[in-house]
């Protein structure tokens, strides 16, 4: 009796967990399926003051990454995606500052030795646009503008390579 009532407390524990995982598979391949949208197209000011739409882009394939100066995972990301934008010029690498002030900015950029464009979300609208909710999150627009790929969390270069088809 006792045997039985094992076996049927073992069951029941492998059917909760085998049913939970089959609704997290559900629940995770709808999330991806509403991120894969349209690109909002936005205008934002570079740190250099240069105005930048995604429009500008049309055609080309554009890496997004959203970040902040005093987030260590997109600290320690930075000098990948500076060594993607030198080695992949037909890949448009565009930063996007969320809510920091230009020179604290700008300031960290050059002590990084960064050379690719990062655009100032000063007031996170184009970040809630995009549905951030961590950093840093890249996102990768095809050439028609529409997002194929979005990652949440620190990128080393052969993963950005991978993620840009690369």
């Amino acid at each position: 009796m006792l045997n039985n009532r094992i076996k049927s407390v073992i069951f029941i524990l492998i059917s909760a967990i085998l049913t939970g995982l089959l609704v997290y598979q559900i629940m995770s391949r709808s999330k991806e399926n509403v991120d894969l949208k349209s690109a909002v197209n936005f205008k934002l000011v570079s740190v250099d003051g240069k105005e930048y739409s995604i429009s500008d882009f049309k055609g080309r394939k554009v890496l997004l990454n959203f970040f902040a100066t005093w987030c260590p995972p997109c600290r320690a990301e930075i000098p990948d995606f500076e060594r993607f934008h030198r080695e992949n010029k037909d890949v448009v690498l565009l930063g996007i500052n969320i809510q920091e002030d230009k020179e604290t900015v700008k300031e960290f950029l050059n002590s990084m030795g960064v050379t690719y464009p990062v655009l100032l979300d000063r007031d996170g609208n184009v970040s809630a646009q995009f549905g951030i909710e961590g950093i840093p999150t890249t996102f990768l627009l095809d050439e028609n503008g529409r997002i194929v790929a979005k990652n949440v969390g620190m990128m080393t270069y052969e993963q950005l390579k991978k993620f840009a088809g690369k």
